[in-house]
């Protein structure tokens, strides 16, 4: 798989989904390799002409897969694009923890089978919710080392595993001037 600017381009072209020249993108890659509670996916973030590739998880580790905190299952984020759907604010009100919180529409679905697998639960169908409702947030994990197992770091959430990776990614929305930000979920094979 290759990541560029022009992949990532292409990608969203044959998805119909929105290319913004003057805004950041956060896209997120599911890759095809599915591990549980691996950091195996990639989060790229495009603001004009540059592009930084990062390592994370876009589904949630298996702690929350087994023990749901919701009773109509975990929280998955599903391929497509949430247009405005995050603002910069804090992860859990932890004032040492900024995020992309979301505040918009996102897409995903909930699995309740609490087998531990992802995208298992044949009962399971995705739809657009409130996000401010759901907390799939985009944050960090371990601050102290880079994070190799998903675990209890999300319910559902974004998570990148190394936390300068998530500051970085934080400062360049900060820096951008905008309020609103669009995260754009696609798989792995939307780039060949």
């Amino acid at each position: 798989m290759k990541i560029t600017i022009d992949t990532l381009k292409t990608a969203f072209n044959k998805l119909g989904y929105k290319w913004f020249e003057d805004k950041v993108h956060i896209v997120g890659i599911r890759t095809t390799l599915q591990v549980p509670d691996a950091f195996n996916d990639f989060m790229c973030v495009v603001y004009k002409n540059d592009l930084f590739i990062t390592t994370c998880t876009t589904e949630p580790g298996t702690t929350y897969q087994k023990k749901l905190l919701n009773p109509k299952g975990c929280w998955v984020m599903m391929p497509n694009q949430m247009i405005d759907a995050y603002s910069v604010g804090l992860h859990q009100g932890k004032a040492d923890h900024a995020c992309l919180k979301s505040s918009g529409k996102i897409y995903g679905l909930r699995e309740d089978d609490k087998d531990g697998i992802v995208l298992n639960d044949k009962d399971a169908v995705a739809s657009w919710q409130e996000g401010s409702g759901i907390g799939a947030n985009i944050h960090g994990a371990n601050k102290l080392a880079k994070s190799t197992i998903v675990g209890s770091w999300s319910a559902g959430c974004q998570v990148l595993n190394v936390w300068k990776d998530k500051e970085h990614l934080i400062e360049l929305c900060k820096n951008s001037g905008q309020q609103k930000f669009t995260y754009t979920l696609i798989e792995e094979t939307n780039l060949i």
